[in-house]
């Protein structure tokens, strides 16, 4: 079983949404104890232009965060209920979460159009969104202004025994690295397509309710919007699970447009910006439904090439801002500690220390656990080996430890900055 992080989600009250003289109040609660922000200041303070779009953005963040789109053969249990986070600074509240099954992420950009910032604390944090918030956000339909209030004590009543609401999430590995990696693999995607509102809608209330876990479509483009199909045609890109994408349905009668972001290559990665007044909602879908954003890769290839960025958000300290192309602080509040190490990258270090990795005349054999191992790097870096897990996985989920030892060896610019 890997290993995972226990976290303790405290507030000291729960998140409530009030009426008041002057607009509707959103008072969210954020974490207190240690790592948190000060107790006594106010994260985020602001007015947000759409009471409807805070909260229909932030319900699909919160319905994501409750959300598992497959379970594991012989699973046991299931992922408690994670809190979604906030990531303030530069007059944009950035509210994101993960799946259960670590394969769907979604991120609600509250943007400097749609958000007057009175306070804010840069920073990042997470928020009670608990199931009696939810219910009162569902009945949110004014187009007004509502105040939008983050800090430990919320709209600043707490309960008359002071006491503090508590539960321990246990974070499996997977789900941890995934929140970090989905950065790295969204920083190499493209605009794909755009949808109008109208076209937008008509492709999600096409989208089938089911399929199976392992299959892939593609999505191609029409007369007036995109198409689900078996095949490929001209301008046509990978999606698979693409059930998942049934999340955005809410939200597509305020969105004025839908982005679509895929990339080429095996792992067929995708994120769909749906555009909303003074917003942005954007979901990323993993390579499959049974496949979280963990395992793809991508940290391991920019890490072992010593991408500054992707040695940053492997740490979890960093997002990436498709729609800007721009990377933002963003420090988890767990899970730090796990994301220092890289179980891939530290064993390739190790096969080079222990001198299991033999270069000679265009050739690299690694020494391994079971034997050893022929690593042929081509000429644009790509690596292929003899293991078994690169025949189980080829290229789509990054190096294997062998081709990362090889690349490390031959003196990969940057690779000795790589702490495991």
């Amino acid at each position: 079983m890997t290993q995972g992080t226990a976290y303790q989600y405290r507030y000291h009250q729960p998140s409530v949404l009030t009426d008041a003289a002057t607009a509707p109040v959103l008072g969210l609660s954020t974490t207190v104890g240690p790592g948190a922000p000060a107790e006594d200041a106010v994260f985020l303070d602001a007015f947000a232009e759409r009471a409807d779009v805070l909260a229909v953005g932030l319900l699909r963040v919160a319905d994501v965060a409750a959300s598992r789109f497959y379970v594991p053969p012989g699973a046991a249990s299931r992922l408690a209920r994670t809190d979604p986070i906030i990531t303030a600074g530069r007059g944009v509240a950035r509210f994101e979460s993960l799946s259960a099954c670590s394969g769907v992420a979604a991120r609600l950009d509250v943007l400097p159009a749609g958000l007057d910032v009175a306070a804010e604390r840069a920073g990042t944090t997470n928020v009670d969104v608990g199931p009696d918030l939810r219910h009162v956000l569902a009945g949110v339909r004014r187009r007004e202004p509502l105040r939008l209030v983050a800090g430990a004590d919320g709209l600043g009543v707490r309960t008359l025994d002071g006491a503090v609401h508590e539960r321990v999430v246990d974070l499996p590995e997977r789900w941890v690295r995934s929140l970090a990696a989905l950065h790295v693999l969204t920083s190499v995607l493209v605009p794909v397509q755009d949808l109008d509102a109208a076209g937008a809608r008509r492709f999600v209330d096409a989208l089938p309710r089911q399929t199976p876990s392992t299959a892939t479509f593609w999505v191609n483009p029409v007369a007036g919007g995109l198409r689900l199909a078996q095949s490929a045609a001209p301008g046509g890109f990978r999606v698979a699970g693409p059930e998942r994408l049934r999340l955005l349905a809410p939200v597509m009668r305020l969105a004025t447009g839908l982005r679509v972001y895929a990339a080429d290559g095996g792992a067929c990665v995708t994120a769909w910006e749906a555009a909303l007044p003074g917003a942005r909602l954007v979901l990323v879908l993993s390579p499959a439904a049974s496949r979280g954003f963990s395992g793809e890769g991508a940290l391991l290839e920019d890490l072992a090439a010593g991408s500054p960025e992707a040695e940053l958000a492997a740490a979890g300290l960093l997002g990436y801002d498709l729609a800007t192309g721009l990377w933002f602080e963003r420090r988890l509040p767990f899970g730090l500690d796990l994301l220092r190490a890289n179980p891939r990258l530290a064993k390739a270090h190790r096969l080079v220390d222990d001198g299991a990795v033999q270069l000679s005349d265009g050739r690299a054999v690694v020494q391994g656990t079971t034997g050893r191992h022929l690593v042929r790097l081509g000429d644009d870096g790509a690596g292929r080996c003899t293991c078994a897990w690169y025949a189980r996985h080829g290229g789509d989920r990054g190096p294997c430890a062998h081709v990362l030892a090889v690349r490390i060896a031959l003196g990969t610019p940057g690779a000795e900055r790589v702490e495991a």
